[in-house]
């Protein structure tokens, strides 16, 4: 276990600089706001992470895998967390910045870029796994789907709420290395994606808010959408089809 402290501590060192360049403000901002707006320097924290990650992939026998193969599924479980909590804390009466169908649309885009840039690199890198079960280790998957929720999560509650969900992420990257499905290099880009994604839905939301809004009554309209999921373990994806009034 001691030999997993060094990528708890990346991951743990890169969700501080971003919580150093955030100010938390009691007030609601404008869901087309500023907050919408690409900015450079949000490429910093996943695209260090990403790169890392990228450049251990010579040396991930040094790195580790550190685990033994074993038979701890929670991780299979805490990845989704952090978006469920995203979509739901509102509707309990969290204080949030997007109404709930908002809030799908944005984690559905997010989720979208996810797969597809896990599933490229999947593919395209054919990393073999730690245990040797198959070659789609780099990426981490899972990784990658708890830290976009935890961004998403940090984006619409603050760093309150989302220092937990972060918390959540940093646990299902460091259970993938634990039960010997992930080198760290792995889990390192797939914080990267996660957060990346997250951000690129955010970027994406003005545009598609004007996409799928009524030009009569944008607040009045049927948001419909398909939210993509995927299970690393099997390998398999599966779609839920969402319409809110």
């Amino acid at each position: 276990m001691r030999r997993l402290f060094p990528i708890l501590l990346s991951l743990l060192y890169s969700v501080s600089m971003m919580a150093q360049d955030v100010v938390l403000q009691d007030s609601i901002t404008d869901v087309c706001g500023t907050e919408h707006k690409f900015k450079a320097k949000q490429l910093i924290v996943p695209g260090s992470l990403i790169t890392v990650g990228a450049v251990g992939l010579a040396f991930n026998d040094k790195l580790g895998g550190w685990g033994e193969d074993t038979h701890h599924k929670v991780d299979n479980y805490i990845q989704y967390a952090p978006v469920a909590g995203n979509l739901f804390l509102g509707c309990l009466g969290v204080k949030h910045k997007h109404n709930f169908a908002d809030r799908v649309l944005i984690s559905a885009t997010a989720y979208a870029v996810e797969v597809a840039l896990v599933n490229g690199l999947k593919y395209t890198v054919r990393e073999t796994r730690p245990n040797c079960a198959d070659r789609k280790s780099f990426p981490s998957g899972h990784t990658a789907t708890a830290f976009t929720g935890a961004e998403l999560v940090r984006k619409e509650y603050g760093w309150g709420i989302g220092s937990a969900a972060y918390a959540i992420a940093v646990a299902t990257g460091a259970f993938r290395v634990y039960n010997n499905k992930h080198w760290c290099n792995d889990v390192l880009a797939g914080a990267g994606i996660g957060i990346l994604s997250a951000n690129v839905a955010y970027w994406l939301y003005p545009l598609e808010k004007k996409l799928f809004s009524s030009k009569k009554n944008k607040q009045d309209a049927v948001s419909k959408m398909v939210v993509p999921t995927y299970e690393t373990e099997h390998n398999t994806i599966g779609f839920a089809f969402t319409a809110v009034l």
